[in-house]
This record gives C-alpha cells, sequence and structure tokens, in this order.
C-alpha cells in the first residue's frame, strides 16, 4: 500500500510503502534510495535529459524514452518541469492557475469492433445488441439532448473497424447506403455539427493517413486509446 502527502506549492513530500520508511528518502520497488531510474538509462543520460526539458528544449524521440523510465526523485523532478511548463502556459493564456474543461455527451455510434481485448467492457457481439448502429435520428436525438444540457462536444465512441470481422455490421451499413463504418461515423459527425452545434470528437479506432484526412474536416479533435500490459 503506498501513501503520498505533498504540498502542492513547494512540490516536496513523502512517500512511505508498507515496510519502507518515510523521511525524505524514496523507496522505489523495496530499496531505499535517493533516485532508481528503471531498465537500462544510465543515470547520466537521465540527468541530462531532465537538463533538457528543464530548459524547455524540444526532445526527441529517445530523449522522451528515458523519461518515461524515470522513477523516485527522477520522476518527481519531471513532474516539477511539467507543472512549471503547464503555469506558464496557463499565465501565457492570461488565466493563470484555472483550468478549463468542455462538457461532452456520449454517443455510442456501434459497440461492435473488429479487435478481441479482453479488457474492454464497451465491446460486445452481435446478438448482445437491439442494434448493430444507432440510427442518425437516436445520433441526433442524443446530441440534442446534451446540447440542451450544455454540452459543447459530442463524444463519439465505437469499435475499430467492426465490418471486417462481422458480416452483420458490413450488412447493416450496405442497407444504410455507406461504404464502410468512417463513411457513417463521418456523415453523423457533419450532421451533429450542422443541426446541433456541437463540435465531434472522434474515437474510431486505427486510422490510416487517408481515413485521418476523411475524418480531421468535421472533427475538431480525434482520440485513441493505447494500452500497455
Amino acid at each position: 500500500m503506498s501513501v503520498f502527502r505533498g504540498d502542492s506549492d513547494n512540490d516536496e513530500g513523502n512517500e512511505t510503502q508498507e515496510g519502507g520508511e518515510a523521511n525524505g528518502a524514496s523507496v522505489v520497488n523495496g530499496t531505499k534510495g535517493m533516485s532508481q531510474p528503471a531498465g537500462n538509462v544510465p543515470a547520466s543520460a537521465m540527468r541530462r535529459t531532465l537538463a533538457r526539458a528543464r530548459d524547455g528544449k524540444t526532445l526527441d524521440r529517445d530523449e522522451a524514452t528515458i523519461l518515461l523510465q524515470a522513477r523516485g526523485d527522477d520522476l518527481r523532478t519531471l513532474l516539477s518541469y511539467a507543472g512549471r511548463t503547464r503555469d506558464a502556459g496557463l499565465a501565457a493564456a492570461d488565466r493563470p492557475g484555472i483550468i478549463t474543461y468542455s462538457r461532452k455527451v456520449f454517443i455510442p455510434l456501434t459497440r461492435l469492433c473488429r479487435d478481441r481485448c479482453g479488457y474492454c467492457t464497451f465491446a460486445t457481439v452481435p446478438h448482445q445488441l437491439h442494434s448493430l448502429y444507432l440510427e442518425p435520428d437516436e445520433v441526433l436525438d442524443i446530441a440534442r439532448a446534451g446540447a440542451a444540457m450544455g454540452c459543447k462536444e459530442a463524444l463519439f465512441t465505437l469499435g475499430d473497424k467492426p465490418e471486417d470481422r462481422w458480416h452483420q455490421a458490413k450488412d447493416w451499413l450496405d442497407a444504410h447506403g455507406y461504404d464502410d463504418t468512417l463513411s457513417y461515423l463521418r456523415a453523423m459527425a457533419i450532421r451533429v455539427l450542422e443541426e446541433t452545434g456541437l463540435l465531434p470528437h472522434l474515437n474510431p479506432g486505427v486510422l490510416s493517413w487517408q481515413d485521418f484526412q476523411r475524418l480531421k474536416p468535421v472533427a475538431p479533435s480525434m482520440g485513441m486509446m493505447l494500452e500497455t500490459t
């Protein structure tokens, strides 16, 4: 069990783990010490990369990979630099200390997916669904209800190209005049934007560059979930 107590003003704190000590030293993976870089990252490489982050230098892929392995005091140092960058950006935007957010309404366009991810509780199989995809009127009803409640964005969630796995999905798309799920998603994003004013945020899964270019004009933002084990 871990407990961390920190002071948001000075970024100081004590971390304790069961069987460990908490008097200013960090306990990482059961080892007491001031800094424990993970993996095969030399301490000198970690110090050099942290210094570049501190100075606001642009980091390349290798440097970002090094920082992903920061632990103990190195991680706390990295977080302090990230917080400083965040605060500077907020101050430059003339809203110091203010973090904004955008209200979103959730539109599950389809729960079918070509993938078989064991942890996923969203995706399902055709016989478990009353309808394979939300109909256009259902999409708009959800979007209008969200707009009435003050939402600014429509969060489209869906599986990754379900027609590649399920013939039922392809049959539904064919019957409704769409070549694929992304074509239907694009059409619904346009309608939501034009008829409700909500800004579409799309989570369509893996995209090719061509797919991205198809969706970019109708979506101010897109997202993709990446999982590691």
